[in-house]
């Protein structure tokens, strides 16, 4: 007895090391984490902040918003942009840009917003005639109209920004967005993962009879995770981990205890 309790012993110690070292590896304990603290700007990044005759203010700051919209990009010919910048600047599944210079048309600078790009991009749609678009009841918080937002996001897609923060210190982010599906997204600072997946409330709604607009639900939550940022110039890397039919407007970076 003394030989199989002895057994058992070890075989408890050798199964709580592996569950231990199981839950280090899945990450459990970093959903509020500091591991990317001490992360540095990629030398070989040729990517710039986005910028064109109406914005030009360099990368975005935080604490405070960043446009979803407005991901990084680089300086070349709109014929080369799409083969150049996919797998750099962002990751699409496909090349078409859905929203602008297609569903929304041309001849306006919102309806043509970087239609040369793979990433799609619309914009909240207020007064449209016989069905209201963004601005429906059923919205959870009625967003701003004409704000352009990064949309028809399918899993695996990913994008980057090139931001300046402030303050070195503890953030949460809060955010626009729409998910029918519900669905996850994480962020990397610099190529270090700084917050495990981060969880969004579902926008879908039974009441609402229209199934092409159950992607315009829109609401904004607050207090996404709880992750460490260093001071200075960073790489941001939004990922969208699962579900399509997620819209986004902007990501809010607030300083937490």
């Amino acid at each position: 007895m003394r030989g199989v309790q002895a057994t058992r012993g070890v075989v408890t110690r050798v199964a709580l090391v592996l569950v231990a070292t199981t839950l280090a590896c899945a990450g459990a304990p970093r959903a509020a984490s500091d591991v990317a603290a001490h992360a540095t700007f990629p030398a070989d990044y040729r990517c710039v902040p986005f910028h064109d005759a109406r914005y030009a203010r360099g990368p975005q700051s935080i604490p405070g918003r960043i446009q979803n919209e407005y991901y990084d990009a680089m300086d070349v010919p709109a014929d080369r942009k799409k083969s150049v910048e996919e797998g750099t600047c962002y990751h699409d599944t496909d090349t078409t840009n859905s929203g602008s210079g297609t569903l929304n048309g041309t001849g306006s600078y919102i309806n043509e917003f970087r239609m040369g790009e793979s990433p799609d991009i619309s914009y909240t749609k207020f007064g449209h005639a016989g069905v209201a678009i963004d601005d429906s009841p059923y919205n959870l918080v009625v967003p701003e109209p004409n704000s352009l937002y990064l949309g028809w996001i399918a899993p695996g897609e990913w994008v980057r920004y090139t931001v300046n923060v402030a303050n070195d210190g503890w953030y949460s982010i809060t955010t626009m967005y729409t998910s029918k599906l519900g669905g996850r997204i994480s962020l990397d600072v610099d190529g270090v993962d700084a917050t495990g997946p981060l969880a969004l409330p579902i926008t879908y709604s039974a009441a609402d009879t229209i199934d092409w607009r159950q992607a315009h639900h829109w609401n904004r939550v607050a207090g996404l995770g709880r992750f460490r940022l260093p001071a200075g110039k960073h790489l941001l890397t939004l990922h969208f981990l699962d579900h399509p039919v997620m819209n986004f407007d902007y990501m809010e970076f607030v300083r937490v205890p």
